[in-house]
């Protein structure tokens, strides 16, 4: 788990996903948030819950822009806690009192205590209550799933639209249509999240940004610092220095 405490006056986040759910209050400002096909106005007193592995962007709402604290957890914890994979109805409710909760508990020095987790249990146990429901999980087309895995399985490779295509056994235009309307991206970008995901990973692990732009298909340091600092308004040093990790994993 990540938590993480951000200031943003005039950065406009592009289209990204990311692999853990992201659950935050807003302290300040407003966030507008592209989501689900929709942009949604987050003022602050609201939370913004959005799913794992789902495409949005964010902007200011308002000349002064937003604060934030985020908790990214995992999609085995929140299932573990609602008993089935959840996903949110809404992406920005309004609710004070939850918010506030969530600031307090971001802002503890002892997450490790038993207090802490329980007022973590409590807290994430009331928002899944209140504002999630069970995900329908429709398959996606074959012939994307193909492509999805084929990107996944050698992030140094940069594939050819015609290259994806067989792989897909469709028409290049086609696949590019069933690819955008199951992944919110296209295969380029799709392949560029993971990428970016990767390197997150070797950041997290330790590895110097030097390695992690390498091993992750980055043409280099500048490569991975352009696209990380667009995606995460972070730069992969800061990120490594301010990560936190596994606050609340499962009992050793």
């Amino acid at each position: 788990m990540r938590l993480v405490t951000a200031s943003f006056r005039t950065h406009h986040f592009v289209p990204h996903a990311h692999s853990e759910y992201a659950i935050a209050a807003i302290e300040r400002g407003v966030e507008a948030v592209r989501y689900r096909g929709g942009t949604e106005h987050a003022p602050a007193g609201s939370l913004l819950l959005l799913d794992a592995d789902t495409v949005h962007a964010g902007r200011p709402g308002i000349a002064e822009g937003w604060d934030y604290r985020v908790f990214y957890l995992p999609p085995a914890l929140l299932t573990e806690l609602a008993g089935y994979r959840p996903t949110f109805a809404v992406p920005t409710p309004h609710d004070p009192p939850l918010a506030r909760r969530l600031i307090r508990l971001h802002r503890r020095q002892d997450q490790s205590s038993l207090a802490a987790q329980e007022e973590f249990e409590a807290l994430f146990t009331e928002i899944l209550v209140r504002y999630t429901r069970r995900a329908i999980t429709a398959t996606p087309p074959l012939s994307v799933l193909k492509v999805r895995r084929h990107l996944a399985a050698d992030l140094q490779h940069t594939p050819s639209l015609d290259e994806l295509a067989t792989v897909a056994c469709l028409p290049r235009f086609r696949l590019l249509r069933a690819f955008r309307r199951e992944t919110g991206l296209t295969p380029h970008g799709y392949l560029l999240q993971l990428r970016l995901r990767r390197a997150q990973q070797l950041l997290t692990a330790g590895h110097t940004v030097a390695r992690a732009a390498a091993e992750s298909g980055f043409y280099d340091q500048a490569h991975l610092h352009r696209h990380f600092r667009r995606t995460f308004a972070a730069t992969p040093g800061r990120f490594a220095r301010n990560d936190v990790q596994d606050r609340y994993g499962p009992p050793a």
